[in-house]
């Protein structure tokens, strides 16, 4: 009996220890409300890898290779947002892990929703469009004045590669790697360790240049090792890219990291597309003049399963594909290298295009919604990348420079429709089979959708706007008012197709602001019909978000 009141004593002191040093609830029942209505949004996908029959020389590697891309995050998270370090000092102080809000917070990389056209989620400002690349009271008439006024500090404001910074009343222009030292020399020093665990000379060499490139903020020579690399089991995707964050000027290049294994034998068959891109940019529909008729590029393809994702590539829309780099240099003198992630690309078509397709593809369409009519998409959108002009005509500004703010969505429509008339090409030579055409063209009808939710404030998602007015304008998508649901016009979508691709390419060639802008007035807007279309989805999520799980 003793014994039993000592074990149940035991039991209540216990019992009062855990209940005083479980965390506390530190968020309100309005907050909690309010996350799950933004998690509706976005579904998590686990992606499972055992790892455990690799080399430990190999884990080694893949393991450093995650280190670089956690620090590379480190650095994004200062360029998303210039007060987000503070803000995050302070949520982990004062909200216990398990406070939706936090959750959230680090699920964002700050304290914007990402697929709410960056709504705020928490007591802040709305986001500055400076992001964490300028002053944040810098207005884009300053940034110009600035550059009127002192011409000497062009080359440096207009890098993709520098922050600008007030100092004793100057602005002035730091470089990358100057700015973000302290996470930069260590992702070297861990890129220059990976590179003593592999015996794949063209790794190798790529982790040592690319060491190299981000402390001093020159890219040419590793982005041509990493297109030259050939057959290696893994690979890497590390550095400053994306120009999406600078909302003022669409300049300044966001860090991000991707951790991959390499699926050989899928990116082997993919090489028959390399040998045709002098061929595709002359199948482009705009004048000869303005085409690049002495390049002979280079194209790399890589179909991955990514293990990490950090920074820029993991927060918002996850790209199923990428074409890097996007220096129009590399794309002039060398070409580009095409990645397409396998493992989030089939996510995304299981958990939310094909769910989309169900509800608003005509029915009698529905069967030509596939997985290789869309892959073949998506490929020929990355191709399309590095197709068309990469500086205005006659001159050595490049396209993004000329259109700055509009850039963005311009390229991402380019890339749409270049890539649909240069699927025209493949099928009509026999490469890929003619039967394709109804699959790929529906497919793009189904993706089209997914990509509006992310809001016309955003680049994909105002590509994807102007191409569906456009299309619609011009017979090739008609839309049945009493079923709800779309359809393509076989007959007459090819030749929307090519007077849009002609009309963005001429834009990027001639580098004309505003016959870009009067594109975007007339087209970028949300028709009620259309809008009627989105609310039929608002169960379904928008994107997906990739969970890692890994068994070393």
């Amino acid at each position: 009996m003793k014994r039993l009141m000592r074990i149940a004593t035991l039991v209540v002191l216990i019992g009062g220890l855990f209940m005083a040093f479980s965390p506390k609830k530190t968020w309100t029942d309005a907050e909690a409300a309010d996350i799950a209505r933004r998690m509706q949004k976005y579904v998590i996908v686990e992606m499972k890898y055992d790892l455990r029959h690799l080399p430990a020389r190999d884990k080694e590697l893949l393991q450093t290779l995650i280190e670089a891309g956690k620090l590379i995050d480190e650095i994004f998270w200062r360029q998303t947002y210039y007060d987000n370090i503070r803000l995050r000092e302070e949520i982990v102080r004062t909200r216990v892990p398990e406070d939706p809000v936090r959750r959230f917070f680090f699920m964002q990389a700050g304290p914007y929703d990402r697929l709410a056209h960056n709504e705020p989620f928490m007591n802040v400002p709305p986001k500055p469009p400076t992001a964490g690349f300028y002053p944040p009271d810098m207005t884009k008439a300053e940034f110009e004045q600035w550059l009127a006024d002192h011409p000497e500090d062009k080359e440096a404001f207009l890098s993709p590669y520098t922050v600008i910074e007030r100092r004793n009343g100057k602005l002035v222009a730091v470089p990358y790697h100057q700015a973000y030292q302290p996470f930069v020399s260590r992702i070297a020093q861990k890129l220059r360790h990976a590179a003593t665990l592999t015996d794949h000379e063209g790794l190798k060499h790529y982790l040592l240049t690319k060491a190299d490139a981000l402390e001093s903020d020159r890219y040419f020579d590793t982005d041509v090792a990493w297109i030259d690399m050939k057959n290696a089991p893994y690979d890497m995707v590390i550095g400053p890219f994306e120009v999406y964050e600078d909302e003022l000027n669409n300049l300044k290049a966001s860090y991000e990291a991707s951790v991959e294994i390499v699926d050989r034998e899928e990116s082997a068959k993919l090489d028959v597309y390399t040998r045709h891109l002098s061929e595709l940019e002359m199948f482009l529909p705009y004048a000869d003049k303005f085409k690049n008729k002495e390049a002979h590029l280079t194209s790399a393809f890589a179909i991955v399963n990514d293990i990490y994702r950090g920074g820029d590539i993991r927060v918002g829309y996850q790209p199923v594909a990428a074409n890097l780099p996007n220096d129009p240099e590399v794309h002039a003198k060398k070409g580009s290298k095409k990645t397409f992630w396998k493992n989030v690309l089939n996510a995304r078509l299981n958990k939310i295009i094909f769910p989309i397709g169900e509800r608003l593809i005509d029915k009698d369409q529905l069967q030509y919604m596939t997985g290789q009519g869309f892959f073949d998409f998506v490929l020929m959108h990355e191709i399309s990348h590095g197709l068309g002009p990469r500086y205005v005509h006659n001159t050595q500004t490049p396209v993004n420079v000329a259109l700055r703010d509009l850039y963005s969505w311009i390229e991402e429509n380019k890339a749409d429709l270049a890539g649909l008339h240069s699927l025209r090409y493949f099928r009509e030579q026999g490469i890929i089979s003619p039967e394709m055409k109804r699959q790929h063209l529906v497919s793009y009808l189904g993706s089209i959708f997914r990509t509006i939710r992310f809001g016309t404030g955003e680049a994909h998602g105002k590509a994807a706007i102007v191409s569906l007015n456009f299309l619609m304008e011009k017979g090739g998508i008609e839309y049945n008012a009493t079923t709800g649901r779309y359809r393509v016009n076989f007959n007459k979508i090819d030749d929307a197709i090519t007077q849009l691709a002609g009309e963005l390419l001429t834009i990027e060639a001639t580098g004309d602001y505003a016959r870009a802008k009067r594109l975007e007035a007339k087209y970028a807007g949300t028709p009620d019909f259309v809008q009627r279309s989105l609310d039929q989805l608002k169960d379904l999520p928008i994107d997906l978000v990739p969970k890692y799980v890994i068994q070393w």
